[in-house]
């Protein structure tokens, strides 16, 4: 009300202090627009609105998510029940569909574990269900090594909850669990896998020790582990749960859009930064699957859903100027257009493409954070003219 009150007084405030100027004051000058006021304090009710409306997304993505990897699984399990070309390709497809419904609830799945004491689960389960990069070798028997990998060592009893232990247990890049594992799986150490190498082995003393039943084996058990995993995260999810919904609930509504706020912010600058690789060298995500480019797409739409809706208000519209907004938009539609032209594996695309999709993430995050200040436009920068002294 106040607000509205300065803003119809304001032409009347003007002629005020018009009349005051001197005699001695040119009779025509040129003076700037007046800096545009900051962003208005955010209503509470609409950041109360907003706030739930987010994490009620997240649910639906993470519903989503966990529907793709039951059929996921149901792909693998038709595949090793009878081994095709035609069983192979469906898993792969699945795969795909299930690792990009993952990557976009990303932004959720980092407001849930914000809190200080959530953060260490967080990471846990990240690691457990999208460690990256892969080694092959850890897994599966790779060209000059035939007896490398988990399916050759018959140390290690094939169980979820040995591979659990065996996950990253002396590098980062082993992999035993997660989308990268079954990635592995599917497509092979060199991107060459045949139906053939699923078909069950029943000759010799002891079967399951075969390299081809124990592959057999821990593609399901993998599948098994991130079923688990996904489960237990959706089924903490709901309001109703009062588990990770409980800390984001205590917090004040306007609280809760800058832990939103701050957790977009971290993941441009942690997650989505390291997926794009800084030279053709360099480790991509989901390179054997050729998927990099899709997942990345899937995450970056998911944030512009949340900042700036179809319908309805976003994220930007309480936290930002108009200024800002139109950047942000104008930053989200360069993003996909270049990203759009870009080979998939990003490995594959032209390092002139890569550094300006870094700079893009890097403006992105500049600007939700609110930390980039976007100047008025000149046709904005109207002067204030003034007329005779009398």
């Amino acid at each position: 009300m106040i607000e509205e009150l300065v803003r119809r007084l304001r032409p009347a405030l003007l002629l005020v202090a018009l009349s005051a100027l001197p005699a001695c004051e040119p009779k025509r000058t040129e003076q700037p627009a007046p800096e545009r006021p900051a962003v208005e304090v955010v209503d509470p009710a609409a950041a109360e609105e907003l706030s739930r409306s987010v994490w009620q997304a997240g649910q639906v993505q993470l519903t989503g998510a966990r529907a793709a990897v039951e059929a996921l699984n149901r792909a693998v399990t038709t595949l090793l029940d009878k081994p095709s070309e035609d069983h192979l390709e469906a898993a792969k497809l699945a795969w795909l569909d299930a690792h990009r419904e993952f990557t976009a609830a990303l932004p959720y799945i980092q407001v849930a574990f914000a809190p200080a004491e959530l953060r260490k689960q967080g990471q846990a389960l990240l690691l457990a269900l999208d460690s990256w990069p892969a080694q092959p070798g850890y897994l599966d028997t790779v060209p000059g090594y035939s007896d490398s990998g988990i399916v050759n060592d018959t140390a290690i009893e094939l169980t979820l909850s040995n591979l659990r232990k065996q996950h990253r247990l002396t590098a980062h890049e082993e992999a035993s669990t997660g989308f990268h594992a079954i990635e592995i799986m599917l497509w092979g150490p060199t991107s060459e896998r045949t139906a053939e190498q699923f078909v069950a082995v029943g000759a010799g003393e002891k079967p399951e020790a075969q390299a081809t039943n124990r592959r057999r084996e821990l593609t399901r058990l993998i599948g098994v582990g991130m079923g688990e995993d996904i489960d237990g995260l959706v089924d903490r999810w709901p309001f109703a749960a009062n588990d990770l919904s409980r800390h984001f609930l205590a917090l004040a509504p306007v609280e809760r859009l800058q832990q939103i706020r701050a957790a977009h912010t971290r993941l441009v600058d942690e997650e989505l930064l390291r997926r794009l690789p800084e030279s053709s060298e360099s480790d991509v995500e989901s390179g054997r699957a050729a998927d990099s480019k899709q997942a990345l797409l899937a995450l970056l739409r998911e944030l512009q859903a949340n900042w700036l809706p179809a319908q309805g208000a976003g994220l930007a519209e309480l936290l930002l100027d108009r200024h800002q907004v139109a950047a942000l938009a104008q930053t989200f539609a360069a993003l996909e257009e270049l990203l759009l032209k870009m080979e998939d594996p990003i490995e594959l695309a032209e390092l002139g493409q890569l550094a300006r999709a870094r700079d893009l993430l890097e403006g992105l995050a500049g600007l939700m954070s609110g930390a980039t200040q976007v100047p008025a436009s000149e046709e904005e920068m109207t002067p204030v003219k003034l007329g005779p002294a009398g």
